[in-house]
């Protein structure tokens, strides 16, 4: 398909395309490009589709845009290849899905590929399901939702409502207002609020978040929506902000961590002029919480105003955000792990037929790849609480993952009915703490293992022989011995770069270092 006539235009990147961009040019393509399957209906031909895709390509330029490092190229004509599925004997959708595996693995070409790929199947030669490739660099999942919405309109030959899109690079220039600015570094502020008084990971176990594929548990109830209902009305909280806080809550009692901190995906479209932007403005809104209370409904209301604080500064120069995390745990000698997160999907998802047989309702889905040991996606909250708990095996166990997720309805029902005491919270749920043996210590606000501290140090400087020791302020001196020329500074920095793979230990604060033969 090609298109012409249309404006050219260059300008800078959005915070959430640069902070896509940087994603999509270094994660797994499976976590960066979205693959949605759309049915085409009955006497539409590839000639509608094909106007309607063009109609897209002309209404919003984040489809047709290119990106340097950090600028993004708007081009006024070009072509895009849409793959003709032809008939092949088999089921329309299983086409389309093996269609979209091929489509979603390579990496997007950000320099010179329009960022969407795009596929028909058709069955007797009519049009039944067309794929979608889009990375995150052009969308996030509302937008997303928003762009496929259209699709479906224009593909019916109906107009489309509501004022003209506001585009990528308008809204570049937008946040490069003094206000805008100011909103900005008050973001970083947050951050670094909050990541100097939190665990560097709530679960201090190794994962790779670069290839791993985990564990997925639907978990559906019908009951609990009045119970929720009850506890909203008392509490003043959303049903949504209730979740989450038994999420935390239960992350918490698990991990015997005495703050949380949860990554909570944020939308960024409070404004009207920004609810149907197609572009990625979706950025992480930092939830930092404490856990020392003495009732679930204390807990939910701080979890209200630790949320609520998150979402307000949740849009950030996502280059800055990363030097600041960088800088922090430098200092501390951590590493920052986004390895609990919350999502809330309730309004892009639309509802099942039917309603769950059993209560709760628990149902293993196909692994998926998600760079984080434990997830909860909201994905309705109306009439059924559907929700999908994503688990890394070393995180919870199946056996373990499925007592969590019960639990977390039961800890939803008893609210409903009452104030639950925090020191109920395993009789209400069964979900038991972790037990943290005498070889476990907490350094600062992570638990920590010496001897995992020992190693770290004899990985970074081989050859080494390294003891270390608790300080009073709770951090770690290391006594090295080691015919390497190495500083303190070169150690610690040394020990830095491992930490992802030692997410048990932190870097010392100070180093001893005597020669050695």
């Amino acid at each position: 398909m090609h298109f012409d006539g249309l404006p050219d235009r260059q300008g800078a990147l959005t915070m959430g395309q640069a902070n896509m961009a940087r994603c999509v040019r270094r994660d797994p393509p499976e976590h960066m490009n979205f693959l949605m399957i759309k049915r085409v209906p009955r006497r539409i031909g590839l000639d509608r589709i094909a106007e309607a895709t063009l109609a897209l390509l002309s209404r919003h330029e984040g489809l047709r845009t290119t990106f340097t490092a950090d600028t993004q190229q708007v081009h006024g004509k070009g072509a895009l290849e849409v793959v003709v599925v032809p008939d092949h004997g088999g089921p329309p959708m299983r086409a389309a899905e093996e269609t979209g595996v091929l489509l979603r693995a390579p990496r997007f070409d950000l320099e010179n590929e329009f960022p969407l790929r795009m596929a028909v199947v058709c069955t007797e030669a009519e049009p039944r399901l067309a794929v979608f490739v889009l990375p995150h660099t052009a969308v996030d999942a509302i937008s997303l939702a928003h762009l496929l919405r259209e699709w479906e309109t224009l593909l019916h030959g109906r107009p489309l409502p509501g004022p003209e899109p506001t585009q990528p690079i308008d809204l570049a220039d937008s946040e490069r207002t003094p206000a805008a600015l100011r909103r900005a570094e008050a973001a970083l502020e947050h951050w670094r609020g909050g990541l100097a008084r939190s665990p560097q990971t709530m679960f201090p176990i190794a994962f790779d978040t670069e290839h791993a594929m985990v564990a997925r548990l639907r978990i559906r109830s019908v009951a609990v929506m009045s119970c929720l209902e009850r506890a909203a009305a008392r509490t003043g909280a959303s049903p949504s902000m209730i979740v989450m806080a038994a999420l935390g809550t239960l992350v918490g009692h698990r991990t015997a961590q005495p703050t949380c901190l949860l990554a909570s995906l944020s939308s960024n479209r409070a404004h009207p002029r920004l609810r149907t932007h197609i572009g990625p403005l979706a950025q992480d809104a930092l939830v930092v919480t404490d856990l020392a209370a003495a009732t679930f409904d204390e807990l939910i209301t701080r979890f209200r105003v630790a949320a609520l604080a998150g979402y307000q500064r949740s849009r950030f120069d996502s280059e800055a955000l990363w030097e600041a995390i960088h800088a922090m745990d430098a200092e501390r000698g951590t590493r920052y792990a986004r390895d609990c997160v919350f999502n809330d999907m309730s309004a892009q998802v639309p509802p099942d037929d039917e309603d769950p047989v059993h209560e709760p309702e628990l149902t293993w889905l196909p692994e998926a790849a998600l760079p984080a040991n434990l997830s909860l996606w909201i994905n309705r909250l109306d009439t059924v609480l559907d929700l999908t708990l994503w688990v890394n095996p070393a995180a919870l166990s199946g056996d373990e993952a499925e007592v969590f997720g019960a639990g977390l309805v039961r800890l939803l029902t008893a609210a409903g009915d009452r104030v639950v005491d925090v020191a109920e919270i395993e009789a209400v749920t069964g979900v038991a703490a972790m037990p943290y043996g005498p070889e476990w210590v907490r350094s600062g606000t992570s638990w920590v293992r010496p001897e995992a501290v020992r190693r770290l140090v004899e990985r970074a400087v081989p050859g080494g022989t390294a003891s270390v020791t608790l300080d009073e302020d709770g951090t770690f001196t290391c006594h090295l011995v080691t015919a390497t020329a190495v500083t303190p500074g070169q150690a610690h920095r040394a020990c830095l770069d491992l930490l992802p793979s030692h997410p048990d230990a932190v870097a010392p604060r100070r180093y001893v270092i005597e020669p050695g033969e």
